[in-house]
């Protein structure tokens, strides 16, 4: 019978893979920690230790994301931070847990590269068993906590009873992280023995680096940020840290939950971040970062290879390999696609239209199926976080949408050449393609949109049509509504006008999972303008914050968008 072989090879091919065994260290550890950490590492380490020091007995820790998203690289981050033979990262308050772990008391297995998938079903959960089992009775110091760390736990092809199998291999005194390219591939909180694990957490996604991280990772974008400048932007959103965070006052004032930081001190902690935290100097280093950032889409490359640095060609065909790769290869498998170039055609329409309204209608006339199969389509693609829709804020039923690729450069690799002329490379050129410029900003706007809207505790983005113009992306709780009105170049136009007109009475909302209207006062006390260029009455006052006869308009520059989101 065709095999990958007995338990002493899947044995074997562990100790390859954990190398750290027996010499504290291996290749791939040294590959990951060439790169610089991104806040999702930095997001784990930090919840894994305050785990770890409350005394929590075991762990479920889910990652989803596409395909080479950096999942990998960060679970070898995570090890490298957490061995006692390395130091990694090299930061200044260091977590207990950091560098504190005997390299035995770490398992890791990369499912795909270890060829579970070439099993039986049943005997890939058997042989993963006997793994671990192998791990923990010798290996593993008898009385230390374990950690175990699954890469790619679609290559199990889980369903529930397959998952309550896993979760059994979960034993007391054990942390398990896994990683998977969906949230419901990883998500064993729902299985009925859920109750035995002591803590879950997430699933969480890995997506494009945001601004913010970008700019912190200092790397990329042709700009120098000085470390401590670097080092305040993390203080500025995080309460944890010593000083002030102005960017956290004002993620909780915009989301209309907290009755001590309320939508006007949002508003007036944007002004100030603007104009009297940030000088002259700083704003035009973050106008032009976040100019770059629309190039370079927030992708890291190894710094200690030069081939890639220096190719941009090179990068482009990873990218886009990885990406079809993702669609073709596991989101195809993962909802039982027949024909998954129509995911790669809704991708590249997505990238064609950039946000533009579509009809339903034509997008089943393009792909030649019928409306519900779009739909199916869409979904599994949002599932992937690689295209999501918006829809009108101002209709129940959906005959129309806006799609949005979530990665910039998907945007540059799926659109045709003569629209995004001038910006292969991901250093500045001298072209000019204020056009495609403007595509790409609406296309990160969204994306950071999205994640604002997760920040201020919803998670749709929608958009709707005045008489003047497009309000972009509106989100919304529970009538809490803001409008954003994006107003970058060519396409400025009468956004002020637009603000003036957006009606927030206009939107309807069912009820979960019903037809039901719910019965909100929709509000929406300001409406904001994302600008590239300032208005120079806003400038002179240095407030962002103009009334227009009823109205108040905040004008955002578009880097601080990015930065708050």
């Amino acid at each position: 019978m065709l095999g990958t072989g007995a338990a002493e090879e899947f044995i074997d091919d562990a100790e390859h893979h954990n190398q750290w065994w027996s010499d504290g260290t291996s290749p791939e550890l040294s590959q990951a920690t060439a790169l610089t950490p991104r806040s999702d590492f930095h997001r784990v380490l930090k919840t894994t230790n305050d785990h770890y020091t409350d005394d929590v007995e075991n762990l479920v820790y889910a990652i989803h994301g596409q395909t080479g998203i950096g999942k990998t690289t960060l679970l070898h981050q995570f090890i490298a931070a957490l061995l006692n033979t390395t130091d990694f990262p090299k930061q200044e308050q260091k977590h207990g847990l950091t560098s504190s772990i005997d390299p035995r008391q770490i398992l890791y297995i990369p499912l795909e590269d270890s060829l579970y998938q070439l099993e039986l079903t049943g005997d890939d959960i058997k042989r993963l068993n006997q793994v671990i089992d192998y791990f923990q009775t010798h290996v593993a110091p008898r009385q230390e906590k374990r950690f175990i760390l699954l890469d790619d736990i679609q290559a199990l092809d889980l369903d529930e009873d397959r998952k309550a199998e896993l979760l059994d291999l979960v034993d007391e005194n054990t942390y398990v992280f896994l990683t998977g390219n969906v949230r419901a591939q990883v998500n064993l909180s729902t299985v009925e023995t859920a109750d035995t694990i002591d803590e879950f957490e997430g699933p969480w996604p890995i997506l494009p680096m945001k601004f913010i991280d970008t700019v912190q990772t200092g790397e990329g974008l042709g700009v120098d940020f000085n470390e401590e400048f670097r080092t305040q932007l993390e203080q500025f959103q995080s309460p944890d840290l010593d000083g002030p965070s102005p960017i956290k006052t004002i993620r909780t004032g915009l989301s209309g939950t907290n009755s001590e930081t309320s939508l006007d001190t949002a508003v007036e902690t944007l002004s100030e971040l603007c104009f009297d935290i940030f000088d002259a100097d700083d704003r035009d280093n973050l106008h032009d970062a976040a100019r770059a950032y629309l190039r370079t889409g927030g992708t890291l490359y190894q710094r200690n290879d030069p081939s890639i640095k220096n190719d941009p060609s090179i990068r482009n065909d990873l990218s886009k390999s990885h990406f079809l790769l993702f669609l073709y290869k596991e989101l195809a498998k993962y909802r039982s696609i027949q024909q998954p170039e129509n995911l790669h055609r809704l991708s590249s329409i997505a990238a064609t239209n950039a946000g533009e309204e579509l009809q339903y209608t034509d997008l089943s006339e393009q792909i030649g199926v019928d409306r519900r199969t779009v739909d199916s389509y869409l979904d599994v693609l949002d599932e992937g976080i690689a295209v999501t829709e918006s829809h009108d804020y101002s209709l129940r039923r959906y005959r129309r949408t806006r799609l949005y690729l979530r990665n910039p450069r998907h945007l540059v690799l799926l659109s045709q050449r003569q629209e995004h002329h001038g910006f292969e490379d991901y250093e500045q050129q001298d072209t000019l393609n204020y056009e495609f410029e403007y595509k790409l900003a609406r296309t990160v706007a969204f994306d950071h949109a999205k994640r604002l809207a997760y920040n201020v505790g919803t998670t749709d983005v929608e958009y709707t049509e005045t008489e003047s113009g497009l309000v972009d992306y509106i989100l919304h709780c529970n009538g809490h509504v803001l409008p954003f009105i994006l107003s970058y170049h060519p396409h400025t136009g009468n956004a002020e006008t637009i603000a003036e007109e957006f009606t927030p009475e206009s939107g309807q909302h069912t009820k979960s999972d019903s037809e039901e209207l719910q019965e909100l006062d929709y509000q929406a006390p300001y409406r904001f303008i994302i600008t590239d260029s300032l208005p120079k009455s806003v400038v002179e006052s240095e407030s962002l914050v103009i009334q227009r006869n009823d109205t108040m308009i905040c004008h955002l520059p578009f880097w601080l968008f990015l930065l708050i989101c």
